[in-house]
């Protein structure tokens, strides 16, 4: 249990900068590979790790490497679950997503600014639009796509409902961030690779194989 939470700390913090609802695709919902590329802490700093995040139908799954091996974060919200598959144990936890909803319905400390520049920029081959969020920490610039369908965020049930207020808020803004740059010029989210295909019903199910583990509990 120590590597899964080593593995979703790293990742969490910079995940969860990105929290959107859906935004809708002209044709059909957006299915496919997007490739993210991430800077966690490391002992020497920031360490660059690639993410693959999967959608389709409405599903989302968020894969990682980490010191306990490949993890992946399953979001399936027609059944209101958010699951953690764990290979290497051939194990998975789960967490109702009613259980994020309460936590994520508490009190909001601060409300952040949050303001469309105009300015339009390219991402992995799709435009964006710059879009600044001012908190009391620090501004946060997001550069936001339409047309990916929505960015669900199966991190924020690990994050135990403690990811910053104006995360949350962002969702009235929808659309798909494919670049987060920080006020001293750091880049902790940057998508690198978007693919439009088609993808197996099975990456988005529990393997019948796995064995359910409880979550651990917060300290």
């Amino acid at each position: 249990m120590r590597g899964v939470r080593t593995i979703t700390g790293a990742a969490a913090t910079v995940l969860l900068v990105a929290a959107m609802v859906p935004s809708v695709l002209l044709a059909q919902p957006f299915e496919g590979a997007v490739t993210m590329r991430i800077a966690g802490r490391g002992p020497k700093g920031a360490v660059p790790q690639e993410v693959e995040y999967l959608v389709r139908n409405g599903k989302v799954r968020v894969s990682m490497g980490g010191p306990a091996g490949a993890m992946s974060l399953l979001s399936v919200p027609q059944e209101q679950k958010v699951y953690v598959l764990m290979a290497a144990q051939s194990a998975y936890m789960e967490l109702a997503s009613a259980e994020v909803s309460s936590r994520d319905g508490a009190a909001i400390a601060s409300t952040p600014k949050i303001t469309r520049t105009g300015r339009m920029d390219t991402v992995a081959g799709y435009p964006c639009e710059h879009i600044t969020v001012a908190t009391a920490a620090q501004p946060v610039d997001l550069c936001m796509a339409k047309g990916l369908g929505g960015y669900v965020n199966p991190l924020a049930a690990m994050s135990r409902g403690n990811e910053p207020a104006w995360q949350r808020l962002l969702a009235a803004e929808g659309g798909f961030p494919l670049k987060v740059t920080m006020s001293d010029g750091s880049v902790p989210l940057e998508v690198v690779k978007i693919e439009k295909k088609r993808l197996a019903n099975d990456l988005f199910s529990v393997p019948l194989h796995y064995t359910k583990m409880e979550m651990p509990r917060r300290r």
